[in-house]
């Protein structure tokens, strides 16, 4: 009896190392956004494409992609905690699960992907680096200016970009870089710099916040580089970014349809399937899957419109900024904006 008593004594403790080394299934991103009851999304520090703070919190181009997210996983434009976030931080924070999605002027690059395991949901605005001058600074070609001094922000795709364009050039240009874009702008129009390079979405919107006269800045039209903006998610939970990426591609197919925030119900009786499935007056296999009402995609265009309404609204004709649609023109139109298939 002593020896069947020892023994079963020496059970739990062999086993006990077992349970206790037995990791708990970390919970989805989607499950967690769920149960919180809103979506945690960082946006740039910058107040880039109309973005302001308004009476429900933060509103502009970024911004309101955020709430396109909120609209269609609780039907609530409010469900949602904006961050002001520098690149890099905000980044990081998706990599370590502090926030679910990062909305701002940040470009889509293979560094990002790889080493911080993100992935791009969907790309919201095609842009391109470009300058800046002081009116008269600038007569003819850019590369022509001699000597110039440029005020670029230190640890972006930026800088890489201005160093690559000096080198292609051969221009005896100085870079004056910052860390902090507020310090950059400064000095460029204390006119410590000749020119002010970034991209030019952020170009736009310092030139018409300027605190003088718009009209003393030139925005030249050259673009060094390819700057796809993009909403970036964690790599580690495909549903979430499929979610993400879905409520941003119901915006373009409802433009592509004439699908508005304010003729929406008027298509509920339509026959194109394209925007009975986008409508949810036809079910689209998924969406119950991934735990979305039929209507998510309404409640979306309802709450924040196509997106041409919401380019219109913080970029467009409707804002201080006047920017034209160029390459974000819908495909139709002779853009790059595109949204696969509801189907």
């Amino acid at each position: 009896m002593k020896s069947i008593t020892a023994l079963l004594v020496l059970v739990p403790v062999l086993l006990s190392p077992a349970f206790a080394s037995a990791e708990p299934v970390s919970q989805s991103i989607l499950d967690s956004v769920r149960d919180r009851g809103y979506v945690k999304c960082a946006i740039g520090n910058r107040l880039v494409g109309d973005t302001r703070i308004g009476e429900s919190g933060y509103e502009g181009f970024f911004p309101e992609f955020c709430r396109v997210i909120a609209l269609a996983l609780f039907g609530d434009r409010n469900a949602v905690q904006l961050s002001p976030t520098l690149i890099r931080h905000g980044l990081q924070s998706i990599s370590e699960g502090e926030v679910d999605v990062y909305i701002s002027n940040v470009t889509w690059t293979y560094s990002r992907d790889m080493t911080l395991q993100l992935t791009p949901a969907a790309v919201l605005y095609y842009d391109g680096q470009g300058f800046m001058s002081h009116k008269g600074t600038v007569r003819g070609d850019l590369t022509k200016l001699e000597n110039a001094t440029v005020c670029v922000s230190r640890s972006t795709t930026t800088i890489g970009n201005l160093e690559d364009y000096i080198k292609l050039h051969g221009l005896a240009w100085r870079t004056l870089p910052f860390e902090s874009s507020q310090g950059r702008n400064d000095a460029f129009f204390s006119r410590r710099c000749n020119l002010l390079t970034t991209d030019r979405l952020a170009l736009a919107t310092i030139r018409s916040t300027a605190v003088d006269n718009p009209d003393n800045y030139v925005l030249h039209d050259e673009a060094i580089s390819k700057e796809p903006l993009v909403a970036y998610v964690s790599a580690k939970d495909m549903i979430w970014g499929n979610v993400v990426r879905w409520a941003i591609f119901a915006t373009i197919l409802a433009e592509e349809k004439g699908v508005t925030s304010t003729n929406y119900r008027e298509h509920l009786a339509s026959h194109d399937p394209a925007i009975r499935r986008l409508l949810g007056t036809e079910d689209t296999p998924g969406s119950k899957a991934a735990g979305l009402a039929p209507d998510w995609a309404r409640k979306v265009i309802a709450g924040s419109g196509n997106y041409g309404e919401i380019f219109d609204r913080y970029l467009g004709a409707g804002s201080q900024m006047k920017i034209k649609r160029g390459a974000n023109k819908l495909w139709k139109d002779g853009g790059l904006i595109y949204s696969p298939p509801f189907r």
